[in-house]
């Protein structure tokens, strides 16, 4: 089996509570753009609000026993989540996974992010499950970073098999991620020399969201990283860096989408610290 050391050996980017996750390498070519853990320890896990995102993941999950052996074992989808929500695990759950990029979760993996959006996770279709079987096969006893690694390798297998049609959409969410969500529409739409109004509906086809919501996310959740980075977030300049008009703009946003506050969302998170 082959290992990937930016993921298995590197520290995480990004750890709250029993959650860890590492950015994928930039590459251009790949379906893949976060790997991440969710490992619930014995007794009452922590809950913790999710941020809403367009991305769905691709997870492998298993309860663990009290001797250590795993059972209830499956592979699951997991969102995407167009609006922020509570996560509670189960004492010894385990959810190891890939998030995949919108745009090509459909053509490459047979998901349709708009399909998946309702469910807080559900079982894989079959045709994903049997081009993971190397992945379902060490799930028994393989640890987080092992897994991580074959799960890698079997939705890289099935991407490069399978026959995308991908059309502008694609670009346009790449372009939006590396913005985090600050690029407009109407300039991607001219960089790529179609209407707007194409790209829009091609955009919320394969994405399962318009572009003003994905960009919206991604917006949030830059706000929500830059700020758990401190105890005492400048608000306003986090508003500015996130690129909202300015900090009521910032504050109804997460009040939409997540349901509270930036500065109620930070106290629960820096909480999870």
């Amino acid at each position: 089996m082959v290992r990937d050391p930016p993921i298995a050996a590197a520290a995480p980017d990004h750890a709250l509570g029993q959650y860890q996750a590492w950015r994928a390498p930039d590459d251009a070519g790949s379906a893949l753009d976060l790997a991440w853990t969710s490992i619930a320890r014995p007794g009452e896990p922590a809950a913790h609000r999710l941020l809403p995102h367009g991305e769905p993941s691709i997870a492998l999950i298993r309860q663990r026993h009290e001797n250590g052996e795993a059972q209830e074992l499956d592979l699951v989808i997991c969102g995407p989540y167009y609006k922020g929500r509570h996560y509670t695990p189960s004492p010894r759950e385990e959810l190891i996974a890939w998030r995949v990029k919108p745009e090509l979760a459909a053509a490459l993996f047979g998901i349709s992010p708009g399909e998946f959006s309702d469910y807080q996770r559900i079982s894989a279709p079959k045709r994903l499950k049997d081009a993971c079987a190397q992945t379902l096969s060490l799930g028994e006893h393989a640890c987080a970073r092992d897994i991580l690694s074959a799960l890698k390798n079997d939705l890289h297998r099935l991407a490069c098999a399978a026959a995308a049609n991908l059309g502008p959409e694609r670009l346009a969410a790449t372009w939006l991620r590396d913005s985090e969500g600050q690029i407009r529409l109407r300039d991607i739409a001219a960089r790529l020399d179609v209407s707007e109004r194409n790209l829009r509906r091609r955009f919320t086809d394969h994405v399962g969201c318009s572009p003003k919501t994905y960009a919206r996310h991604l917006q949030i959740t830059a706000a929500a990283l830059a700020a758990e980075k401190t105890a005492d977030p400048d608000w306003a300049e986090i508003a500015a860096g996130a690129g909202f008009h300015d900090q009521p703009h910032m504050i109804n946003a997460f009040q939409s989408e997540i349901g509270i506050t930036p500065k109620a969302f930070h106290a629960e998170r820096r909480a999870l610290l």
